[in-house]
């Protein structure tokens, strides 16, 4: 079911989220302790190998991106600097969705300070702003090209004084939430799904009905097809073979979603008839 599967994505990016925040508390501490530092950043620490022993939990949170099928949650983080004594220079996407690491990865392999700070990095402010790049050997030719397109990446930065922090750019805060996130991702795989536009708005008021939460629970089923029908149970190699799909009223067709509530005549009789 497409639409569950958004709200667990979105659960777990919640989770995601949290993790790149500061002070988090003792789970995030235990997290670090039993699956290693990279636990702080998944937005820097992707790919590689984790411990065997990881819980399904974790390895849903470190594999998100690969749930959703592409970058639908890296791309809509960003980290906003504002003194940049928590911001690493190379490693964090502070400068776009790629950190320089990976941008100029040349440049980061000859560099004498791969762990230091925006702030460690830059040199005065404002007119005066320079950049202290320590380099273990001299550049070569192609190479100080390439610094010439990091510093043009570093130029029209906008310099603030506040604290580092992550920002989520679905929000207008910048703070993560999971209706956002829910809506990016009924946006990107929603048009997979052919619905129109009147199918959209049955469903993005279902849940504002003032019916019984029960009955909206199994209107929203029912709309998606997922009630437990014949039909759909052998679908799912839920029923036994020797039992036929036909309608369990009238026999007479497949027991579909459609027939049962809109064509059994079986079932349109008996509801004149109370």
């Amino acid at each position: 079911m497409r639409d569950v599967r958004w709200v667990n994505l979105s659960l777990l990016a919640k989770w995601r989220w949290r993790l790149l925040q500061n002070g988090e508390g003792l789970w995030k501490d235990v997290l670090i302790e039993k699956y290693g530092i990279r636990v702080s950043n998944l937005l820097i620490a992707q790919g590689g190998t984790w411990p065997r022993f990881m819980s399904k939990w974790w390895k849903d949170i470190a594999q998100l991106e690969d749930n959703g099928g592409i970058s639908w949650f890296n791309s809509e983080v960003v980290r906003k600097v504002g003194v940049g004594n928590s911001t690493s220079f190379w490693k964090d996407p502070w400068r776009g969705a790629t950190p320089f690491c990976r941008k100029y990865p040349r440049l980061f392999a000859i560099s004498n300070n791969k762990e230091a700070t925006v702030e460690e990095v830059r040199q005065g402010n404002g007119a005066t702003l320079e950049w202290d790049f320590r380099w273990r050997r001299a550049l070569f030719v192609w190479e100080e090209e390439l610094l010439i397109s990091l510093m043009e990446d570093l130029e029209s930065h906008s310099w603030e004084n506040h604290e580092d922090r992550w920002g989520w750019m679905p929000e207008v805060d910048g703070v993560f939430s999971v209706k956002s996130c829910y809506l990016k991702l009924e946006s990107l795989w929603m048009g997979e799904e052919g619905w129109g536009t009147e199918e959209k708005r049955v469903f993005e008021g279902i849940w504002k009905s003032k019916a019984p939460l029960k009955v909206v629970a199994f209107s929203w089923k029912l709309l998606l097809d997922r009630i437990p029908t014949r039909s759909n149970l052998a679908r799912r190699n839920c029923l036994p073979s020797e039992v036929p799909n036909v309608c369990v009223l009238c026999s007479g067709s497949e027991e579909m979603t459609n027939h049962l509530f809109l064509h059994c005549l079986l079932r349109l009789m008996c509801g004149q008839m109370l």
